[in-house]
């Protein structure tokens, strides 16, 4: 009932480790104690203070203290569980059903006839929607939960369920750009193929916008007469050739591509927006190690990706934590102006239309709930600091025997 499948902040794991320095300084506290009292108290009295304290609860005490620390880092991890509580379930008071469709098939699609009906009539919105997505190394940092790559997925797909209409593609990048999937209005196939991206997954290292912007710009974006196109790069925003330049060559690069940005926005109308993942105290990349064999550690560079959206028209979102609504951030900033639709008539055999009916319905996404279990390990903690309190470090004397306890 109470099992914890994750947690919401698991990077503070490494707190837990605090009690080792955290007990060191209790035993050097004793000794210190003990040893001040030896230089300034006489021997005999010495002995009657000594005598006086009980060793057990002493350590108890210390004990207490040292669970209730671990138990508070356990509560600021945010442990999460029940995942069977889905949103739009039957048995949910309230709930809401979190869809990802690719077409709404009753609102998109009118039919002539009605068995022998074959031509259809199908909506689409002006608008182009192209995912640019950093699958570096770096993105494989835990800062966001449960790691940067997982995140920036999870906030792609929120902005699917959103739309209606629009085509959407899909480019990943390291050193070199990968197209994935094509502008589409099927949103299903771009889900499966965005759940199967890895890092590394064009099997090249390092990081470089240039050559994925440049590849989008002039190709992804060159046969597309919509009136509003949408690039949305989601990074943590380290650049492999600009992080070894200094000076006038890095001046250089930055301009370079503010040139290449300006371009896409004043002659093919491409606004671009970034959406930076991770914290600003950075972390540590699990795996790579640098030229001396220290680890490395990405953090943020927000200047670096708010430069490139200002140069566009385009909105710059830090992601930070991981309470970000992305599709309340797209429907605020992005898909604000309503792009109009375009009708286009098609030839469908009604077996086909059922099929994709069916294949809709099959494919639904529906956003799984965890229940907040941060309360036990706090309320835990709380009355382990009380009992500390009310634990005395001096023996008692029994008022039965009127020996003294230990």
């Amino acid at each position: 009932m109470f099992a914890v499948e994750a947690y919401g902040k698991q990077g503070l794991v490494y707190l837990i480790f605090g009690v080792i320095p955290l007990i060191w300084l209790f035993l050097w506290y004793h000794h210190w104690k003990v040893a001040r009292t030896k230089r300034f108290a006489h021997i005999k009295s010495f002995a009657k203070i000594a005598d006086s304290i009980s060793r057990p609860r002493k350590i108890t005490k210390k004990t207490l203290l040292s669970l209730a620390y671990i138990l508070l880092i356990i509560a600021l991890m945010r442990p999460l569980g029940n995942p069977d509580q889905e949103l739009g379930s039957d048995g949910d008071e309230g709930g809401e059903k979190n869809v990802a469709t690719s077409l709404a098939i009753e609102d998109i699609i009118k039919q002539e006839g009605e068995q022998d009906g074959q031509k259809v009539i199908i909506r689409e919105s002006a608008r182009d929607i192209i995912f640019l997505l950093d699958v570096s190394a770096s993105m494989g940092a835990e800062d966001l939960y449960p790691n940067r790559l997982s995140k920036a997925k999870m906030m792609i797909k929120d902005i699917i369920a959103g739309l209606d209409g629009e085509h959407v593609g899909l480019v990943v990048f390291t050193s070199v750009p990968s197209i994935k999937c094509v502008l589409t209005l099927d949103y299903s196939y771009f889900k499966q193929v965005l759940n199967d991206v890895r890092i590394n997954d064009n099997d090249f290292a390092g990081t470089k916008f240039i050559p994925a912007m440049t590849e989008i710009i002039q190709r992804q974006f060159d046969f597309s007469e919509n009136k509003f196109k949408e690039l949305i790069i989601i990074t943590d925003g380290g650049d492999t050739d600009l992080e070894i330049l200094k000076g006038a060559e890095r001046q250089d690069f930055i301009s370079n591509l503010q040139g290449l940005v300006r371009e896409a926005h004043e002659e093919n109308g491409i606004r671009i927006h970034t959406v930076g993942l991770g914290t600003r105290n950075g972390s540590l990349v699990q795996g790579v190690k640098d030229a001396q064999g220290n680890p490395v550690k990405s953090s943020l560079n927000e200047e670096f990706l708010a430069q490139i959206s200002k140069e566009s028209e385009g909105i710059y979102v830090a992601v930070t934590d991981s309470n970000v609504d992305m599709l309340q951030v797209y429907q605020d900033n992005i898909g604000t102006e309503e792009a109009g639709e375009i009708e286009k008539e098609l030839e469908l055999d009604p077996d086909r239309l059922k099929e994709l009916v069916q294949k809709e319905k099959e494919q639904e996404e529906i956003k799984v709930v965890y229940e907040e279990f941060y309360t036990f390990p706090l309320f835990l903690a709380i009355l382990l600091l009380i009992g500390e309190f009310f634990i005395s470090e001096k023996k008692g004397v029994s008022k039965l025997t009127g020996r003294t306890k230990q």
